[in-house]
């Protein structure tokens, strides 16, 4: 995906969202394991497949409990080796590290399970930007890619929420998934 569709679906979100009188605006925070899939051998590296901390922080508006729009902003931490074999067997080992940012839109699909649980699934554009090193040889791979993830909250208040989430970013590499917790406070 392009810059000028990143554009777009900013334009369309920022409309819906000047056009909702009555929506809840909220921010929130997360914490988490990011998990790296990275393919270094066009840096002489081979594969890993390593955890790093991932944190976000995002705000949105709640149209209403069944719909809302986010945008996010992630800093993966990076995820890095000291002994990386290039390839099976071949006894050769380097040093290999991937860190990975990104800003996210999303739309956000709710359903109250009960009056303090909810579940909810969400659907966007992830723009990000990877720095990879092998040894001292360095790559950089950003671009825009398709994000989804499913969540559940649990709500202490009508403005505080505990959040656990499972997000998933198609990028090429390297491939990124996160596990978060966190929590949602609505401005009302």
């Amino acid at each position: 995906m392009n810059k000028n569709a990143i554009t777009f679906v900013l334009l369309a979100i920022t409309t819906v969202f000047s056009m909702q009188a009555n929506a809840d605006p909220y921010i929130g925070i997360g914490i988490g394991s990011a998990t790296y899939k990275v393919d270094f051998t066009t840096l002489g590296g081979g594969s890993l497949e390593k955890d790093g901390t991932g944190t976000k922080f995002y705000g949105g508006y709640k149209f209403n409990k069944y719909f809302s729009a986010e945008l996010s902003a992630y800093n993966f931490a990076e995820a890095s080796v000291g002994s990386l074999e290039t390839s099976p067997g071949s006894g050769v080992f380097v040093s290999a590290a991937a860190e990975m940012k990104g800003l996210g839109a999303y739309a956000v699909a709710m359903y109250p399970v009960s009056k303090k649980f909810s579940i909810m699934a969400k659907a966007g554009v992830l723009s990000s930007d990877a720095d990879l090193q092998v040894n001292s040889t360095t790559a950089g791979n950003s671009g825009s890619d398709i994000a989804y993830a499913v969540a559940a909250s649990y709500a202490y208040t009508k403005e505080l929420l505990a959040i656990a989430e499972w997000e998933s970013f198609d990028t090429d590499n390297p491939e990124l998934s996160m596990i978060s917790v966190g929590f949602r406070f609505y401005i009302r």
